[in-house]
């Protein structure tokens, strides 16, 4: 069988992985298009790594539209050459659903797992999506009945469960008072500007607590970036933060889910993290930060108000104006909040307690309603199309 995929980040990457596995185990594979480490390991030869296709915010996608053009067409002429059984495109909407009417064209089945947050933003594109996706799969519990509700009936809509449940076992969470993780994302541009004030903030941190220590992961494909490592090096611009913690911080290329399983606090970029976090149970501060003009367009012309960190919304609701977890947006993520939040969670049994009650039910709620892992379930809607 042969599948055409598209996985353009870490965390699709792994998601996408899990899946090619099981169907591996069923049919003789063979892989084409766009991934990662854990995509490569499993036989394919992408056309472009994920690690080239993470970006965020608006004009940092628009910086990038004439590469993203071109990854299109090439994918379009591989498709077009390599006639794959179906498509499986994973999130990344301003990439994916461009590149989707074009597979639908070629007479190429489109799966699409990792269904794209338009409930929180264009909602428009309910409609695109039902023109050219075959079967949509979504993750969380409340995105199919919103589909269902906005998107035309002729739409195919499956809700298979959050991947993040079949990839983080429920080993034991025990957390050591003296640990905080920092976890600034999966994208250059995100590390570029979290892990300053997240550096800065574990400064303060330590100046008040001089017993904790902080740990670093680094995402798969960011460990492999030079770019970063050079960010990074003793000789690069984090230099001076760096030496403020000395032997106090560890980067690591451990799992960030390993890592955080003794953490008392972890400081999290918003995104796939922050559920991962929440699945864990560990109480955390979210930041967030994208351009100016970026932020300037979502506050004023994308309409959603309502929380940003996944964390927020399934434990609070789509919308809410209650937080679970603090946010800290654009301004806000600078050392002296982050430090005063997590001061809050680290000298608070009180309120430390109040966030990882209410996080230990994260994987229930992920996992109500789902007969079948994840996995298993994307697996049955790419082998409908053999």
């Amino acid at each position: 069988m042969k599948v055409l995929v598209v996985a353009g980040e870490a965390s699709a990457d792994l998601h996408a992985a899990h899946v090619l596995e099981r169907l591996k185990l069923q049919t003789e594979l063979n892989l084409i298009g766009i991934g990662g480490k854990y995509l490569r390991e499993l036989g394919m030869k992408p056309i472009a790594n994920a690690e080239e296709m993470a970006v965020v915010g608006l004009t940092e996608v628009i910086y990038r539209i004439p590469r993203s053009l071109q990854l299109i067409n090439q994918l379009e002429a591989l498709a077009a050459e390599e006639r794959p059984n179906v498509a499986m495109l994973l999130d990344l909407p301003d990439f994916n659903l461009r590149l989707a009417p074009r597979i639908k064209k070629l007479g190429i089945p489109v799966v699409y797992y990792v269904s794209p947050q338009v409930w929180a933003w264009r909602s428009s594109r309910a409609k695109h999506i039902a023109e050219y996706v075959d079967h949509l799969l979504c993750i969380l519990p409340f995105e199919k009945p919103w589909y269902e509700e906005h998107a035309p009936k002729n739409l195919r809509i499956s809700y298979v469960g959050h991947p993040a449940v079949e990839e983080i076992s429920e080993k034991p969470y025990e957390a050591q008072a003296n640990h905080v993780v920092l976890l600034p994302g999966s994208r250059r541009k995100e590390l570029r500007n979290l892990l300053p004030p997240m550096i800065d903030a574990a400064a303060k941190l330590l100046a008040r607590m001089p017993e904790l220590r902080f740990s670093l992961p680094l995402a798969s494909s960011l460990c492999e970036d030079k770019e970063i490592q050079e960010f990074l090096d003793v000789s690069g611009p984090m230099v001076v933060a760096v030496q403020k913690l000395g032997d106090r911080l560890e980067i690591t290329d451990q799992p960030s889910t390993e890592v955080l399983r003794s953490a008392r606090v972890a400081i999290v970029a918003s995104g796939t993290a922050t559920l991962e976090t929440a699945l864990i149970g560990v109480p955390m501060v979210v930041v967030y930060k994208i351009s100016p003009v970026s932020a300037f367009i979502f506050r004023n012309f994308m309409g959603y108000t309502g929380p940003i960190a996944m964390a927020n919304i399934l434990h609070v609701g789509l919308g809410s104006a209650e937080r679970l977890v603090p946010e800290l947006l654009q301004q806000e993520v600078n050392a002296e909040r982050i430090t005063g939040e997590v001061l809050k969670l680290l000298l608070s049994q009180e309120h430390w307690n109040r966030q990882a009650d209410r996080l230990a039910t994260t994987r229930s709620i992920l996992s109500s309603g789902v007969p079948k892992s994840p996995s298993e379930s994307v697996v049955q809607a790419l082998l409908e199309f053999r």
